[in-house]
């Protein structure tokens, strides 16, 4: 086995923003509230990661997410009305991962009158370098081109999750432009990272997400396509980003999806397996089980202790077994709560997008528990308080 440090490949904060500012040909990062987050994901990075190459997926996604930034700066300069583009929201999903949360942001996003970000928009939130207004095609083609090439580096992704270019995504692309977002503690062995930056404040985060949000909804509305309230997914929000998300939309409806810990926590170790082996010479399996239970269980906590301080109904639970076997029956349940109209048209539109998301499509995810450090026996014992009060009622 080659010595870590002479295959650790280090990054640099300097470094990337310079290089970014190259392939922009822009300067301006606005507020620069961000090099702190920055500078501590690359530290933990150099530290942690064991990056095989600073070319890895990981430092195109730093370096890409600092160039989104100048040109989110120079979008509002070029198009000022963005600035005037209000953001609404129906709710936000903030289940674990693996627990139906995809499938629920789908049914909702697919009913008349609302609306999801599309995969291309999360890779490409910002007009390309010559670009016609008005015609993303580009963004688009570069986004099919992007999952292709995602899934010859990662074959076993599609297994794990549905990845289509043209399919709804997770906000929590948007954030990674923050360098507060739970996507790198996923990619990359950094588990100290993950614990500090659910430990820190994310207003500054998701005020920049609601900037972005607003360049892409004036995009849409240049194209003809009305405003319509939007719906938000992403475990991001239990897993450290919830607060931000409260201080910059207080009143958001949180749809909450339940599932045992036991049929989650393997499957996303293995997701995170998926990402991290081939590019990084610190990744064990073994520490991943034992990381990724802390995350989960200090979220689960959290949030039960900011029930008590929410309003009543502000929340809406959501049992992944009442997702799987009646799924239109319960999105017309979360719309109701939601204060959404139920007619034919939205019955349809959800009858549509369950036929469209038959899980027969895609292979069988593969994993074992064991394989991570874990055992069914220990996940029950961890996760005792959360199941007893949501899942054996």
């Amino acid at each position: 086995m080659t010595d870590q440090a002479e295959v650790t490949q280090q990054l640099d904060a300097q470094v990337l923003m310079e290089q970014a500012r190259i392939e922009t040909g822009l300067d301006d990062f606005g507020d620069r509230w961000f090099e702190a987050p920055l500078g501590s994901l690359i530290d933990h990075v150099n530290r942690d990661a064991g990056l095989l190459s600073p070319d890895s997926s990981a430092g195109v996604r730093i370096r890409s997410a600092l160039s989104d930034r100048l040109r989110l700066v120079q979008y509002f300069k070029d198009h000022p009305a963005a600035a005037d583009e209000r953001i609404e929201l129906a709710c936000a999903i903030i289940g674990l991962p693996r627990t139906g949360s995809t499938m629920m942001h789908r049914l909702l996003a697919a009913v008349p009158g609302l609306t999801a970000l599309w995969w291309w928009e999360t890779a490409f939130p910002l007009p390309l370098p010559g670009e016609a207004a008005g015609d993303p095609a580009p963004r688009q083609d570069a986004a099919r081109q992007m999952v292709d090439w995602l899934l010859t580096q990662w074959p076993d992704f599609e297994s794990i999750d549905p990845m289509d270019a043209m399919a709804v995504n997770e906000e929590v692309v948007l954030l990674d432009r923050t360098f507060l977002s739970t996507t790198y503690d996923s990619m990359m062995p950094i588990h100290a990272y993950g614990h500090w930056q659910a430990d820190q404040d994310h207003e500054p985060a998701f005020r920049d997400l609601y900037r972005f949000m607003q360049a892409i909804q004036h995009q849409r509305v240049l194209r003809g396509e009305p405003r319509r309230p939007w719906v938000f997914k992403t475990p991001h929000h239990l897993l450290g980003g919830i607060g931000g998300l409260l201080k910059v939309w207080p009143g958001v409806k949180l749809v909450m999806t339940h599932r045992h810990v036991g049929q989650v926590l393997p499957s996303y170790c293995s997701m995170c397996a998926s990402l991290s082996i081939n590019s990084s010479s610190t990744y064990r399996k073994e520490d991943q089980g034992a990381h990724w239970s802390r995350r989960f269980r200090t979220g689960l906590e959290r949030l039960e202790a900011l029930r008590r301080e929410l309003p009543a109904g502000q929340i809406i639970d959501v049992r992944y077994e009442d997702t799987v076997n009646d799924s239109i029956g319960t999105a017309q349940r979360v719309l109701e709560q939601l204060g959404q109209a139920r007619d034919g048209a939205v019955r349809a539109a959800l009858e549509a997008c369950v036929a469209d998301n038959a899980r027969d499509a895609r292979p069988r995810h593969k994993y074992g528990a064991e394989e991570f450090g874990l055992t069914p026996e220990g996940i029950a014992a961890d996760f005792a308080f959360y199941h007893d009060q949501y899942l054996t009622k």
